[in-house]
């Protein structure tokens, strides 16, 4: 399932610099493999939780306080593996979300190849769900602070895009809302590659990286 999301990013990327409306068309048409995959894992993830609770009791885990993480818990893994479809499937749709705006040929050719933010969008995202999926191959959060750094630099880049095409006079109100359609998927895609490397963190060390920022702000607000 990883691998054919990341193949779906990568076609995805090359049709739209190369203004391939068929090779669009077929990312739409391949959506299916991956709700197949989901449902499929997802069934995999349900049995392995019943079994991992039956584990826990075995292991004495019952009574260990929720708010103790335990890297031998048979549970995380489990649990671990449902986000991480989940996160992965709405990458696919953020995919074919952008392949379905995409064919109906209403943005003007070039857009994403000659010009900037939008080529740059197209590689930040790209090197994102490559990151996020080898990172899961491996089994290691090895990227996690250049993830963290191409996100922030991916959300300033849509910001640019979104404020450049606003104001471009020659582009019609249906143009600019199929760009700024894509511009949201993209970078949506590109959240959901960060929730697939944050839950590499959370299976690996037990820790819940995710808003860390937001935590240290709030508590910097206050004496």
């Amino acid at each position: 399932m990883a691998e054919l999301v990341l193949e779906q990013v990568i076609l995805l990327s090359e049709a739209l610099e190369s203004d391939d409306y068929a090779q669009a068309e077929k990312i739409v048409e391949r959506d299916d493999l991956i709700d197949d995959l989901e449902k499929e894992n997802d069934n995999l993830s349900q049995n392995a939780i019943l079994e991992a609770v039956s584990n826990r009791n075995i292991l004495g885990m019952g009574d260990v306080d929720n708010d103790i993480v335990l890297k031998k818990d048979p549970l995380r893994f489990a649990l671990s593996a449902i986000r991480i479809t989940r996160n992965m499937e709405r990458m696919g749709d953020q995919v074919v979300n952008c392949a379905d705006v995409f064919r109906h040929k209403t943005i003007r050719k070039g857009l994403f190849k000659n010009e900037e933010p939008m080529t740059l969008i197209l590689s930040r995202v790209t090197t994102l769900a490559g990151m996020a999926i080898e990172s899961l191959v491996e089994e290691k959060e090895r990227f996690m602070g250049s993830v963290n750094s191409l996100e922030d630099e991916l959300n300033d880049l849509c910001d640019q895009a979104f404020q450049k095409y606003r104001s471009v006079p020659d582009m019609e109100k249906q143009e600019f809302a199929d760009v700024y359609r894509i511009i949201l998927a993209l970078e949506r895609l590109g959240d959901y590659a960060v929730n697939v490397a944050e839950e590499l963190v959370r299976l690996n060390t037990g820790k819940d990286i995710r808003h860390l920022e937001n935590v240290k702000s709030k508590s910097s607000s206050y004496p």
